[in-house]
């Protein structure tokens, strides 16, 4: 937890330097309106979104506690973050024009309607705006996202119809009314096979909801089964065993750092990365038959070099959200092996999901909430 804490303190100082930076950019703004509005207004807005949405960060554990704090502290701090995030990117890059127009531009009337539209307007604020409220809407517009994917091993079966979802986090991005849609969606496309790569719940999942998503998810039958793996979200609830007591009684089956074989084809699943206990990919594949198709479920995509030192054929992961927000998600394929889409070397090939949900706050700008469906094709025998 100690770095954690170390980035949050260095996050807050970041935010603080960047309300300053609002306050004045706004400040400046109200003056060129005749209004009755205090100068100070801007400044106090900013501030207290910053108190609200610093408590959604240090006080998670006792908002979740008191569930009627959850919501609004939630929305409103999505609110903050989002315009924050908007207005910041607008300004800076209107400084940025500004400064190089005052070398190259020599046209008043240009020069004149930059300072209107952007220096006296509205501009920034609106856009920043609407662009908030567009990433609340994008984060519950569930998009099936397909691929289709050659293995080149022999298997009984020609093709494999797979439907994978990740980073639900129910009770933070996802409630029961969606969580039904995308089970609706997941029926409608009649998989043979359905995988749960990890972050169902997260810290606001409460024992109903909880309970609630493995009865649904875990209601939806194919012909090969439903599998889940953990993820690190999981893991921050506390009793593990607790959490996966959910699931017995339903469809789902929970593999652990452990190997199934269905037909010809293992199935393996991973616990996730931040255990201290994960099994070598290794140990888990012993006594594998490398020349049939070997499926490996991984909730973080940062062991992909293991997965191919070790004959995988193909692999599924989540955890990235794709950054989420814009433009993070080019700063997410920084952190990453890799961090979305369809990977690849050799004959191993791995999808990375942005996930269904979205991580801490309700909102999504740089990527689309995803159901993931992948055609597995194989050699004939």
């Amino acid at each position: 937890m100690g770095r954690f804490r170390i980035f949050l303190l260095v996050s807050t100082l970041l935010l603080v330097i960047i309300n300053i930076y609002l306050s004045r950019k706004y400040k400046k703004l109200a003056k060129n309106y005749d209004t009755n509005i205090p100068e100070y207004a801007a400044t106090l807005i900013l501030f207290s979104g910053l108190l609200i949405f610093l408590s959604s960060l240090f006080l998670q554990d006792w908002i979740y506690r008191h569930r009627l704090l959850t919501i609004p502290v939630r929305y409103f701090s999505s609110f903050y973050l989002g315009t924050l995030i908007y207005s910041l990117l607008f300004f800076i890059a209107g400084d940025i024009l500004a400064f190089l127009g005052s070398f190259y531009m020599r046209d008043k009337k240009i020069i004149y309607f930059f300072s209107r539209v952007y220096a006296k307007g509205l501009i920034v604020p609106i856009a920043a705006v609407l662009i908030t409220l567009y990433a609340f809407y994008n984060a519950v517009d569930y998009k099936v996202t397909s691929y289709e994917l050659s293995i080149n091993k022999i298997s009984s079966v020609p093709s494999l119809e797979i439907v994978m979802v990740s980073d639900l986090h129910v009770g933070t991005s996802v409630t029961k009314k969606q969580l039904v849609i995308i089970k609706d969606m997941i029926e409608e496309l009649s998989p043979d096979m359905f995988l749960i790569c990890g972050d169902i719940f997260d810290h606001a999942s409460y024992d109903e909801i909880m309970r609630f998503s493995a009865e649904t998810l875990g209601s939806i039958k194919t012909p090969y089964g439903t599998y889940f793996v953990t993820g690190n979200h999981e893991y921050y609830l506390g009793d593990i065993s607790k959490l996966l007591s959910y699931f017995e009684g339903t469809e789902i089956r929970v593999i652990q750092d452990e190997m199934l074989s269905i037909g010809d084809i293992y199935l393996a699943g991973r616990k996730d990365l931040r255990e201290s206990d994960r099994a070598p990919l290794s140990q888990i594949l012993n006594g594998a038959d490398k020349s049939r198709p070997i499926i490996v479920l991984d909730h973080q995509p940062n062991a992909i070099d293991e997965a191919i030192e070790n004959k995988v054929d193909f692999q599924l992961s989540g955890h990235t959200h794709n950054g989420q927000l814009f433009p993070f998600n080019y700063i997410a394929s920084l952190a990453n092996h890799t961090h979305y889409g369809l990977h690849e070397e050799g004959e191993f090939k791995a999808v990375i999901s942005s996930g269904a949900g979205t991580w801490k706050y309700p909102i999504r700008t740089g990527s689309s909430s995803e159901i993931v469906r992948v055609k597995l094709n194989f050699l004939n025998q």
